[in-house]
C-alpha cells in the first residue's frame, strides 16, 4: 500500500495580478480562473500557459520556483 500524502492547502481568491515567491516546501498548487481568462507563468521563463474562463490548471508536478498569475477577472490560487 502506497503511503497516504497530507497536505495543508490553503486557497486565495485574487482579483488582480499576483506573484507567488519561490517555496521549496510546496508541494501543491492549482489555478482556477472563475471570472475572466488569465495566464500562469512559471519561473521567469517567460512562457505564459494560457488559461480562459472556468478553466483550472493543475500540473502533475509542481513548481518550487516562483509562480506568475495574470487575470482579467478573478482567479482561486490554491496551494499546499
Amino acid at each position: 500500500m502506497s503511503p497516504i500524502t497530507r497536505l495543508n492547502i490553503v486557497s486565495t481568491e485574487y482579483t488582480a495580478n499576483t506573484t507567488l515567491p519561490a517555496n521549496k516546501h510546496r508541494g501543491y498548487f492549482m489555478v482556477a480562473a472563475t471570472v475572466g481568462a488569465a495566464t500562469i507563468e512559471l519561473g521567469a521563463g517567460g512562457g505564459k500557459i494560457p488559461l480562459p474562463n472556468g478553466a483550472v490548471y493543475e500540473p502533475n508536478v509542481c513548481t518550487i520556483g516562483e509562480i506568475t498569475v495574470e487575470t482579467t477577472g478573478t482567479v482561486v490560487i490554491a496551494t499546499g
